[in-house]
């Protein structure tokens, strides 16, 4: 009798644990990024009242109770939920975000990111980035390139001096090591430097009568402006004995180029030229090298035989033209695609990467402790951070991770109502046991007594 009233305490506190878990996920079941528990419960002890033996093919013994064994951790994916911020994060599949305050790492599942921002240069309110932290001030780490940098006297626009500038435009970002991985920081204002042009190429049919015939390109200059480069044809004429003028050959065509400004106000540079073309109309050769563009040296190419400009006998074709060369541009929004990785879009419709956002995984994750927050810390149990990596050695997040989508708490409704009832049913049925094993009691003395 004693034993059952134990036995039944010691049930009814396990059973109460049981429901403070089960109540614990109900109250977080819209927790961003929460992961629920479980509970699990082991026997105590047993009372060996016979051995087993040679004239007894089983043991015979009594149990004693219950306990809380442990709580293990519900590593499913939650839902994810759309948002119409891109700095909120979401992780489809393995892994965690990593998150830094001080000294100390924690790891979560909760995206819902915000910004601070400080002066990388005091008192240089230009020099500004956004740090990408959690609602309560940790601050998200991963991969920042060295491919932008300050400059204090750029020019941005409108009269704005100061500006981080792009150095080396680049689509990826290699993740590094685990130990590498700093803080994300979000330059404020930052631009596309100008690429000045400095070849072109023009196509088109000259014909073979004696027309002026004009192919243009548009050309950037250093100081980001868009110039025109023009080319303008004329077949070559030589002035007979009498006076008169005559084709020299029909095969050779006088270029004049010239680089203005686009409204034509500013002359840059002129050059004169010819351009020779064979008996069939391909083009032999052409003598005007390059010509200035506001400081800057663009070649022009006109091809040869076929492939660029011609002058056969038949209808004149409207030239066109192609140029390298990029105008500078101006930070219009940041991005972050499936693969972690930030980038920057520019104005003048260019992109590049400038960092990457980490995502950490464990050898074992339900060894992590739980801080409060939703966030986690490594143990024993869990082992260090580590990256994952494809056949080719090279690091890989593993996962999908969405911007602008949130992942919602992974604990289901109907499951924890479920195991609350279960939780209610055995807590009375444990209590019932201690107060049956009291009529017993009471009952033992009463029969004592007489």
């Amino acid at each position: 009798m004693n034993q059952a009233y134990f036995s039944g305490i010691s049930g009814v506190m396990t059973h109460q644990y049981g429901m403070d878990v089960v109540a614990d996920n109900l109250a977080n079941v819209n927790t961003v990024g929460f992961k629920g528990s479980t509970a699990e419960f082991t026997d105590l002890f047993t009372n060996m009242l016979v051995s087993a033996g040679a004239s007894t093919p089983t043991t015979n013994d009594i149990g004693i109770g219950s306990r809380l064994q442990s709580t293990t951790t519900q590593m499913q994916n939650g839902t994810l939920l759309s948002t119409d911020r891109f700095n909120d994060l979401a992780i489809s599949g393995n892994g965690w975000f990593g998150v830094v305050s001080g000294n100390d790492s924690y790891y979560t599942r909760a995206g819902n990111f915000v910004f601070d921002e400080y002066q990388k240069t005091a008192g240089d309110v230009n020099s500004s980035v956004a740090r990408l932290t959690t609602t309560d001030g940790k601050y998200v780490t991963g991969t920042m390139l060295s491919n932008y940098s300050y400059n204090g006297s750029f020019d941005y626009g409108n009269g704005e001096i100061g500006s981080f500038v792009v150095t080396d435009p680049v689509d990826d970002v290699p993740l590094g090591s685990v130990s590498s991985q700093g803080i994300l920081e979000f330059p404020t204002r930052i631009a596309y430097p100008v690429e000045p042009t400095t070849q072109t190429q023009f196509f088109g049919n000259l014909g073979r009568e004696n027309q002026t015939r004009t192919i243009s390109a548009n050309v950037v200059s250093p100081n980001n402006d868009i110039n025109r480069l023009k080319l303008e044809f004329n077949q070559h004429f030589v002035e007979n004995p009498d006076g008169t003028m005559q084709p020299w050959d029909g095969y050779t065509w006088d270029v004049e180029a010239t680089v203005t400004s686009n409204d034509g106000s500013i002359l840059y540079d002129t050059k004169n030229g010819q351009a020779v073309f064979n008996g069939a109309g391909g083009l032999s050769s052409f003598n005007i090298a390059s010509i200035d563009n506001d400081g800057s040296p663009v070649s022009m190419d006109l091809g040869t035989g076929f492939t660029g400009v011609i002058s056969i006998d038949a209808v004149a074709t409207a030239g066109s033209s192609r140029s390298n060369g990029v105008s500078g541009g101006t930070l219009t929004k940041y991005g972050i695609n499936s693969n972690g990785i930030i980038v920057a879009d520019f104005s003048n419709g260019r992109q590049s990467a400038i960092g990457r956002v980490a995502v950490y995984h464990f050898q074992n994750e339900q060894g992590l402790n739980r801080t409060g927050d939703s966030t986690f810390q490594t143990s024993t149990d869990s082992g260090e951070p580590l990256f994952w990596s494809n056949p080719n050695g090279e690091t890989v997040t593993g996962s999908l991770v969405y911007s602008g989508k949130l992942e919602n708490s992974n604990v289901r409704l109907d499951v924890g109502l479920t195991d609350m009832i279960i939780m209610q049913r055995a807590y009375q049925a444990n209590a019932k046991s201690i107060t049956t094993g009291d009529e017993l009691i009471q009952k033992a003395l009463q029969m004592h007594g007489r």
